[in-house]
């Protein structure tokens, strides 16, 4: 079989631009997946397993409150007497057999304090609920703002590799015009070597702070690579001290403690209540198989409380509500304090920031670049810009830290004092 050489003077070109296409499209990075804080939030709350095993905690306690409002089931009991004894009785001629249907009945006002009970139990449920919530918003704002932070830093440690390299770079053309030794430009080297395992580490954290996010609604293998909101957003005007205070009452948490609360009392009503012993009524048919007749058979017996009085369940139940009724204080002047404390660090934490923003950072970059500029001019020595890059470096790693620090004390206030909402 023979090709006209015409014919692979048309495929060739062909061949050759599929080729290349097929390489360039294979060296082309994958796309950044991004997500935003807001999508983490909505997600979090959606898909969270420990809110979906509050859910079912919830729906238990409903079931429990149905079973509370239950009277309970009546009894059918059979009874053969006079039978398998001796001489008239000794076979089922004189037997008498009695069947007879038996109902409690609650009295003291039990049956009124179990639904009450249960239904308080419900109230505790939801509660926890509300207070689980605010833990995974809680957990999943704390682990964006980790992200954000250490995509900033993963940012500083790619700019830091880059300066390297062009002082490097410098380094080499000023050993080749003999201006200085190769103990520069082997300094400069190592020094590149140090900041690439810097940027890898700086990268394996981001990755590890990805995990951490994604685990927050129960994703084990991530579906993103990165948060797009900017670090440094300004967060909303800090409310005055007094009106934080004030919205600390609707804490879930301190509110969850007044349910526990006002389910101990109910409690105590419970063991009260048992105190009272309860009726049992009964009524149905004998029959005499001697004379084939029928009788009707009617009882009522009561229980006698000659051991107990229930008076230790209501002890009990008196002190766990006081126990709890300490608690709730507690928690509310812990609370207050740590609101407080933690205004009063925001405060010095924002005036850290604008300095760092406004004094530290601008004269270090300043100093960077005027020392770069004598050193290309070899007014200035390798080992002055390296000390004012150090100087840089330290300078926007405080601040970095400085912003991760106040949004961290900024999303625990907002718990403290309920602003917790799915878009912020």
């Amino acid at each position: 079989m023979y090709i006209h050489v015409s014919s692979w003077a048309h495929v060739c070109p062909l061949l050759i631009l599929l080729l290349t296409s097929s390489l360039l499209c294979a060296a082309e990075p994958s796309a950044l997946r991004t997500m935003t804080t807001e999508e983490c939030l909505k997600r979090a709350a959606e898909q969270s397993p420990d809110l979906k095993a509050g859910a079912y905690r919830i729906k238990a306690a409903e079931y429990r409150a149905k079973k509370a409002a239950r009277p309970p089931n009546p009894r059918l009991g059979t009874e053969v007497e006079n039978f398998a004894g001796s001489g008239e009785v000794q076979s089922f001629d004189a037997a008498e057999t009695t069947v007879a249907i038996s109902q409690e009945l609650e009295l003291g006002g039990k049956r009124r304090n179990r639904i009450a009970a249960a239904e308080a139990g419900s109230a505790v449920s939801r509660s926890e609920q509300a207070v689980q919530l605010q833990v995974v918003l809680f957990e999943t704002r704390h682990a964006s703002r980790s992200l954000l932070a250490a995509q900033q830093l993963t940012r500083l440690a790619e700019e830091e590799l880059s300066l390297i390299r062009e002082i490097e770079s410098v380094a080499a053309k000023r050993e080749e015009a003999g201006k200085a030794t190769i103990l520069e430009t082997e300094r400069a080297r190592a020094e590149t070597a140090q900041a690439q395992i810097a940027l890898d580490t700086r990268m394996a954290e981001q990755r590890d702070a990805v995990r951490d996010l994604a685990i927050c609604w129960g994703e084990s293998e991530p579906t993103f690579d990165a948060l797009s909101d900017p670090f440094d957003a300004l967060p909303p005007a800090l409310l005055p001290l007094d009106t934080l205070l004030l919205q600390a009452a609707a804490n879930p948490d301190l509110l969850a403690a007044e349910a526990r609360f006002q389910a101990s009392q109910v409690e105590i009503k419970a063991e009260r209540s048992a105190r009272v012993p309860n009726l049992e009524l009964s009524a149905g048919m004998r029959h005499f198989r001697e004379s084939e007749d029928l009788g009707f058979v009617a009882g009522v017996s009561v229980e006698l409380p000659l051991y107990t009085h229930n008076m230790d369940g209501v002890h009990a139940a008196e002190a766990d509500a006081e126990a709890i009724r300490l608690e709730a204080i507690t928690a509310r002047l812990k609370t207050e304090a740590r609101i407080r404390q933690i205004y009063a660090r925001i405060a010095a934490l924002d005036a850290k920031i604008q300095s760092l923003k406004k004094t530290a950072l601008p004269l270090a970059e300043r100093a960077l670049t005027l020392i770069r500029q004598a050193h290309q001019q070899s007014k200035a020595g390798y080992l002055d810009v390296l000390e004012a890059r150090r100087s840089l470096v330290d300078a926007r790693l405080r601040l970095i830290e400085a912003i991760s620090e106040y949004d961290s004390q900024r999303i625990y206030l907002d718990r403290l004092t309920n602003n917790f909402s799915l878009t912020n």
